[in-house]
């Protein structure tokens, strides 16, 4: 493990004594031998505020290994309080079996085609994410593709129910962790809902329309790809992330600033607010996404913010005019061109057609538009279902 965490908790314990050192400094020497490149998941801060000594753990979400990781830290650091990335109205998900959330998972949720709201469409878009990433989770390869997973084989070998691995099941850990140990537990990510809000009206168009050609290319993409190729490009991505270091930025890649401000930086802020705010305790243990490790770092000693700066963040705003407008102007236009432009060119180049035909040939050329579109859907979801 890389000598600054002995060093950025060595400075603060020689200013505030009550901090057991020798404690702390034995803990990561166990971590360290127990746990492979633990300085790429880990990073310890003291809350000035109460002299609590934080351990920051950043797990991947769909990765098995974060929970084994995540496992042996909890034994070693026996905190008192267990910090959650979770929102309360998320809580469910932490008492819910494991039978309750996978029927949930499986459940194939609808694309919100037909919506006022650009965010409604977008939700729809993430829902069916984890539905997808749920499927590939099913099949026993993936375990085998995830190369930090030591033990990968014999689970995937001995895996006679085929479950699929619980998105972010690492805060189930934590909570079973508190409760077996009587542990505080503190869940202080940002509503969900207000994240989103935030970020949809962060967009301007430029970007909004940037987003939509990633998405129509991407769409593509993985429509002219087979089975084995999705699978192991994503498998590819997942062990990405779980060999990146908390400092790199990988998280960040291919984000717009407007998302990356409001999926990333307020919250990183918010929960950083929450873990300041937290009554004292010896040691406390906070589970969250990698890449937000580095941001709750940087915020969490930062004199200004309190309560209100929680509040500023979780503030519900009202939707702007583009974020309203955005999506039931810009879908029915990119619908309609194509089919107009070849209507029109076809009449003013090859043929004039009378305003009874134009009409006629401009329903047909849209009704085609959309059948063809609904068959790519079709058999892009046909696609995704054997993953």
């Amino acid at each position: 493990m890389n000598d600054q965490y002995y060093d950025s908790v060595n400075n603060k314990v020689e200013k505030k004594n009550e901090i057991n050192f020798k404690e702390n400094v034995e803990i990561l020497n166990r971590i360290k031998e127990n746990i492979k490149d633990s300085e790429k998941i880990l990073n310890v801060v003291i809350n000035e505020k109460t002299n609590t000594v934080v351990y920051l753990i950043g797990s991947i979400h769909v990765s098995q290994q974060s929970c084994e990781d995540i496992k042996t830290m909890l034994s070693i650091i026996q905190p008192d309080t267990i910090f959650i990335e979770l929102s309360n109205e998320r809580a469910a998900l932490l008492s819910a079996t494991e039978d309750q959330i996978i029927s949930q998972l499986l459940k194939k949720p609808n694309i919100n085609w037909f919506t006022t709201r650009l965010s409604d469409f977008y939700l729809s878009i993430h829902q069916n994410f984890y539905y997808y990433t749920t499927k590939i989770s099913m099949n026993n390869k993936f375990l085998n593709n995830i190369t930090n997973n030591n033990n990968s084989n014999n689970n995937s070998n001995n895996s006679s129910n085929n479950k699929p691995y619980i998105y972010g099941n690492e805060f189930r850990i934590g909570y079973e962790y508190a409760k077996l140990n009587k542990c505080s537990v503190l869940l202080g990510d940002r509503n969900f809902k207000s994240s989103w809000n935030r970020i949809f009206n962060y967009l301007d168009l430029k970007t909004i329309i940037g987003l939509g050609g990633l998405g129509v290319k991407t769409f593509f993409k993985i429509y002219n790809q087979s089975i084995d190729d999705i699978r192991e490009q994503y498998y590819q991505s997942v062990n990405e992330m779980i060999d990146a270091s908390w400092e790199s930025d990988i998280w960040r890649k291919d984000l717009p600033e407007a998302v990356q401000r409001g999926l990333i930086d307020e919250r990183d802020r918010y929960m950083a607010s929450c873990i300041r705010d937290a009554p004292k305790s010896k040691r406390m243990v906070a589970i969250v996404g990698k890449g937000h490790i580095k941001g709750i770092s940087n915020h969490l000693n930062d004199k200004n913010d309190g309560f209100y700066i929680r509040r500023d963040l979780e503030e519900f705003q009202e939707p702007t005019l583009l974020s309203k407008l955005s999506y039931p102007i810009l879908m029915p236009s990119l619908l309609l061109l194509p089919p107009t432009i070849s209507v029109y060119s076809f009449h003013r180049f090859i043929k004039p057609l009378s305003k009874k035909n134009l009409s006629l040939a401009l329903i047909s050329t849209v009704s085609l538009e959309i059948f063809s579109i609904k068959k790519l859907i079709s058999n892009f979801e046909d696609k995704l279902e054997k993953l």
